[in-house]
């Protein structure tokens, strides 16, 4: 009898931060494709945590507590996700604490540049978009625009006015990278660099591993199948974890689905066994 091939996806987005997905439609869509593992990773919050503890029993489907970091190096901004994360950790709850209030700021900021440039749009019209106004980001704004008839997509809307260099763009608050890696270290996670084509600076990853960066997303749907090549060979090369997964934020970026990019579980089995024998416990 064969085998039947198993599947994690360790980089997905609910409506605790940017996607469109809640916690359980997330489990749903996991459990539709085939994945037997999970990672939800919002932006500066574990929120989905708690319900992705419960869920994880009610469908079978393994689950991890993580988080995706910004940070920046030169002029590029570098996402770092972290796995295991232990939401307990005070000075690891306390930094996304400050990190959300800074985004709530900026989403605030963004609307008020848009407003200068003659849009209708109030920062209360977000409450229509997000259930959590602390991670209330571009996504959640270009999503407005689009409902209010400012933008024709997603994409138009940060090609108008959201994306960097255009009308409303606002910088957020970054940690460097080896404040992030370590900020996942301390609240006992393991630390990935996400979709690092998109950063195009392979030349650091050998200094961020020897930084205490632990592992590459070389699985991920804006990496062509030399990429996801490349990139294994550079974890191998520098006795790196490998992860990845879709990315999904729901109808927010349609190329970025649930199943889309799946991880293969020889590599998510590694990612367990090394929290494991690090810490006795994959949170």
């Amino acid at each position: 009898m064969a085998t039947i091939e198993k599947w994690a996806d360790m980089h997905i987005h609910t409506t605790k931060s940017d996607g469109s997905n809640t916690v359980e439609q997330v489990f749903e869509h996991a459990r539709n494709e085939g994945i037997s593992a999970i990672a939800i990773t919002d932006h500066d919050t574990v929120a989905a945590g708690p319900e992705g503890k419960v869920l994880e029993k009610k469908f079978g489907i393994e689950f991890v507590t993580g988080v995706e970091l910004s940070a920046v190096y030169e002029t590029k901004e570098v996402h770092i996700i972290g796995l295991y994360v232990n939401p307990e950790s005070k000075n690891f709850q306390e930094r996304l604490s400050y990190f959300q209030k800074r985004r709530a700021e900026r989403a605030e900021k963004i609307v008020k540049k848009l407003r200068e440039q003659g849009l209708k749009i109030q920062y209360e019209e977000l409450y229509e978009i997000t259930e959590n106004m602390n991670n209330a980001g571009r996504l959640h704004i270009a999503k407005l625009l689009v409902k209010k008839s400012f933008a024709l997509s997603i994409k138009d809307a940060f090609n108008k006015f959201l994306a960097e260099g255009r009308p409303a763009y606002v910088e957020k608050a970054k940690l460097t990278v080896s404040e992030a890696v370590e900020l996942i270290k301390e609240a006992k996670g393991i630390s990935i660099l996400a979709h690092p084509v998109l950063l195009d600076k392979d030349e650091m990853i050998e200094v961020w591993s020897k930084e205490g960066l632990n592992g590459l997303e070389a699985f991920h749907p804006d990496h062509s199948y030399e990429d996801m090549s490349r990139y294994l060979d550079i974890a191998n090369k520098f006795d790196m974890l490998v992860s990845g997964g879709s990315d999904c934020h729901g109808s927010g970026k349609d190329h970025t689905r649930i199943g889309k990019i799946k991880l293969p579980y020889q590599y998510y089995e590694r990612l367990k066994k090394f929290q494991v024998e690090r810490n006795g416990v994959a949170i």
